[in-house]
Formats: C-alpha cells, sequence, structure tokens
C-alpha cells in the first residue's frame, strides 16, 4: 500500500528541506558571527571552567550553548581552527533545523487553511535573517529552540492537561533561560498563564485548581534553582550586584523630543526611536553603517531597525566578511523592504487583535468569553519579546540593541498570530479572485527573493 501525502504537504515537506539545505550549506561556508561567543568555548575547553562576566565580551551569556560547543570539541579529531568554527556553527545549524521541525509539527495541529499553513511555514523557514543567524556560532539558535519547544509544549498542556506537556514545557523553560537571558520571557510568560489558570475555574482539563496551583509552584521553584544554580545570573549577580548585567554600561535615559547620542546612536529620543517607521529611508538606503557617524536616518528607529533586520540578511552589513553593497544586493534589499510589508502589516493587525482580547476582557476571572489559555500564553510572549527589545534599546540605546534576533524566540507566537490573521484575509478576499491571487503572487515573490538573499550570501562567502 503507498502512501500519498496531499500537494501542500509535499510542498511543505520540499520547504523543510530547503529550508535545512541552506542553513547547512552557509555553516559550512561562513567563518564569523555577529558577536564573539567562540572566546567563551574556548576558555570552557580548554581550561575546563566558566569564564567571569569581564573575561571574555560575550562573558555575561548564559553558557549552555558554549558548553555543548566545547564538549564537542573536546570528543572532536578536528583541533584545527577553522574545523571548530565550522563546528560551532554546525551545532547551531542544528538547532535551527530542529526548531523547523517543532514548527512543522505544532502547524500541523492548528486549525487554519493548508494554503495558509504553508505560507506561515515558508516564511520562517526560508527568511534569510533567521537562515543566516543559524549559521553562526553563537547562542541565537539554542534559545529560539527551546523558546519554541517550551511554547509549543505550552500549548499543548493549556489545552489538554497532559502531563507530558507540562514536563517538557518546564524542562524547555528552564534551557532557554540557561541558553540566553531573553529566554527569561518565557518564564514569564508562561507564569502568567499558570496564575491566570489557576484563577479561572476548571481551566486546564483534567486538573483541579490545588493540583494546578501545586504544579505551578513546582515549576517556579525549579526554575529558580536550575538557572540560580546553573545560570550565569548569580556570578554576574556576585560580580556587578546585578543578575542581568551585561559588558557594556547604561546610558542615560533619552528626552522625549531633544536629540541626544550616545556610543553609535540608535535611540536618540523618544519620539525617533519608538514613534516612527521611515520606509522611504528604508528604499533609499536598505542597508545601514556600523560606525558612529554617518548613518541612515531610517538606524534611529526602532520598528526601521527591526523590520530590515528581521527580513533582509545583508541590511546589518555585519559580519564584516557579510558586507555587500553592490548593485545586486541592493535591489533585493529594496524588493524584499517593499512585498515584506504584506505579510508584515498582516502581523501587525494580529498583534493587535491578540493584545486587545487581552486587555478588554481576557483577564476577566470565569469569563466565559476571554481567550483560551493557549492563546494567552502566546500572546504574552509575543508581547514579552516586543518589550524586551524596548525596555533594552531605552536602557543602552546603542543601535546593536536593535536586533529582530532578540525577538526570534517568540517565532511560534508570531506565527500563530500570523497565521490566524492571514486565514481571515484570505477568506475575506475569496470573493475578490484578482486580489487574492496579487496576494499569492507577491508572497511567492518574496519567498524567492529570500532564497536569492541567502544565496548571494552563501555565493559571496564560497
Amino acid at each position: 500500500m503507498t502512501l500519498t501525502l496531499p500537494p501542500v504537504r509535499r510542498i511543505e515537506l520540499g520547504v523543510l528541506a530547503a529550508g535545512a539545505l541552506l542553513r547547512v550549506y552557509l555553516s559550512l561556508v561562513n567563518g564569523e558571527a555577529n558577536d564573539d561567543h567562540l572566546t567563551v568555548i574556548r576558555i570552557i575547553a580548554r581550561q575546563h571552567r566558566l569564564p567571569g562576566l569581564r573575561e571574555a565580551w560575550e562573558g555575561f551569556q548564559p553558557k549552555l550553548y558554549h558548553v555543548a560547543t566545547a564538549i564537542l570539541w573536546d570528543l572532536s579529531p578536528w583541533t584545527s581552527p577553522a574545523a571548530q568554527v565550522r563546528l560551532a556553527q554546525l551545532v547551531a545549524c542544528a538547532a535551527g533545523i530542529a526548531t523547523l521541525l517543532v514548527l512543522y509539527r505544532i502547524l500541523a495541529r492548528w486549525d487554519i487553511p493548508p494554503g495558509v499553513r504553508l505560507l506561515t511555514f515558508s516564511l520562517v523557514a526560508l527568511n534569510p535573517t533567521l537562515i543566516g543567524l543559524n549559521a553562526q556560532a553563537t547562542n541565537d539558535s539554542f534559545v529560539i529552540l527551546f523558546a519554541t519547544l517550551a511554547l509549543a509544549e505550552g500549548c499543548r498542556f493549556f489545552r489538554t492537561g497532559a502531563r507530558r506537556a507540562f514536563v517538557i514545557m518546564s524542562a524547555a523553560v528552564v534551557l532557554a533561560a540557561l541558553s540566553k537571558g531573553n529566554g527569561l520571557v518565557v518564564f514569564v510568560a508562561v507564569t502568567g498563564t499558570l496564575v491566570l489558570a489557576i484563577i479561572r475555574p476548571e481551566a486546564v482539563p483534567r486538573l483541579s485548581r490545588r493540583r494546578l496551583a501545586g504544579l505551578s509552584a513546582a515549576f517556579v521553584a525549579a526554575f529558580l534553582v536550575v538557572t540560580a544554580a546553573l545560570g550565569s545570573y548569580r556570578s554576574n549577580w556576585k560580580d556587578t550586584g546585578n543578575p542581568f548585567a551585561i559588558n557594556g554600561d547604561r546610558a542615560p535615559l533619552p528626552h522625549l523630543f531633544r536629540r541626544t547620542y550616545v556610543y553609535r546612536p540608535g535611540t536618540t529620543t523618544i519620539a525617533d526611536t519608538y514613534f516612527t517607521f521611515r520606509l522611504v529611508d528604508l528604499l533609499r538606503h536598505p542597508t545601514i553603517t556600523n560606525d558612529a557617524e554617518a548613518l541612515p536616518l531610517h538606524r534611529t528607529s526602532l520598528w526601521s531597525q527591526l523590520y530590515g533586520r528581521a527580513h533582509f540578511a545583508q541590511f546589518a552589513q555585519h559580519p564584516p566578511s557579510w558586507k555587500n553593497t553592490g548593485p545586486l544586493v541592493l535591489t533585493v534589499g529594496r524588493m524584499i523592504l517593499l512585498l515584506a510589508l504584506l505579510p508584515t502589516a498582516l502581523l501587525v493587525v494580529g498583534m493587535v487583535r491578540a493584545l486587545a482580547a487581552l486587555t478588554l476582557r481576557g483577564w476577566r476571572s470565569g469569563s466565559p468569553t476571554g481567550p483560551a489559555l493557549h492563546e494567552v500564553l502566546l500572546a504574552l510572549a509575543a508581547a514579552g519579546f516586543i518589550a524586551f527589545v524596548v525596555v533594552y534599546s531605552l536602557c543602552y540605546r546603542d543601535f546593536s540593541t536593535m536586533k529582530a534576533e532578540f525577538l526570534f524566540p517568540g517565532l511560534l507566537a508570531y506565527a500563530y498570530v500570523f497565521g490566524g490573521e492571514a486565514g481571515r484575509a484570505d477568506a475575506r478576499c475569496a470573493a475578490r479572485p484578482r486580489l487574492r491571487s496579487a496576494g499569492h503572487w507577491a508572497v511567492a515573490a518574496l519567498l524567492t527573493l529570500y532564497v536569492t538573499d541567502v544565496a548571494i550570501l552563501a555565493t559571496q562567502l564560497t
């Protein structure tokens, strides 16, 4: 008996394979990362100890990725620096591919049209910035994987009350926090949802309020004990008095309208940074500079930076070997930034809808019209990662704090919000076949440009 997959399923598997191959190839030809995590790995591998905050530029980071890579270095027969860099990148690549598998699995359970599911998965699997990040020796791929797994299993737990889902969710939340500091956002989102579940009567199937309170207390206690024992938060607190310290000084808070410049300008005023979206300047200058002077106007706009960085791998012009401002790169960048407006608009509308549901009716105890708990979890995570970037850029103000990679651990939440809104938009356009067809062609063109962006980068590095 031969099993035949539906056409959409076959295409999804093709997208999954393409996304995995692009990640592996880029991992093999790349040689640099946005930040120097290799020094931390070398100290662990050669001296068999965890470096302190001041011993390496990334010494303040939680070190799950670094320890895992250092162990593989010790076990590997390849000892050349180039081979070790590639191995460190392949570790991140494996985490990136695992993230796609988690997303692929949970999307199959969502009640959305097959075409919308395919679109949602493709936008993640072929996103050039995410592919580039998965090919770098950084801890970002680890926190993205474990945050995605935590949210996926969290949704299953709140919908079914399955104990296995609770255990996996709890372990994944801990691993996310041991991978990178912004993994703490997932802990806050899960804890907030658990509190709401205790308040609501019979909120989680098969679990009494008392049982749920016990599980919640165990989750919080286990998280605090393990992260304090194994994370960098305790050592950072001993060194600096701040468990969340980084290797950088906090900047004075910006003014509302009067511009002040700190380090390499990012946040200059509240108005310029948080209340602007400079699309015209993005199209004029589809890349950024990495110095303190001669900066494009959009570099001081948070939403412009997140938009450009999220969709265009060469937007940041970093690391140095990735720099390329050739005519083809700039043309591809401009076309991506134009076509990406459609899915971004759907995401923004979906976010507003999700947050409005929480704000207006979701927090009333026992409300039969409030959002389901898994929707609360995803909305809290989506809002939490955005809040993280806002606070981070407000406190340190260097433009390097305006990175889309800080949002990627919440990609499952953003995929859920986008998928729901894209499904509603597709249904509304059913009576307008020309408009619907134009939207489909625009997204197909965007995905083609995504792959082109990665191909240009891979060719350049090769």
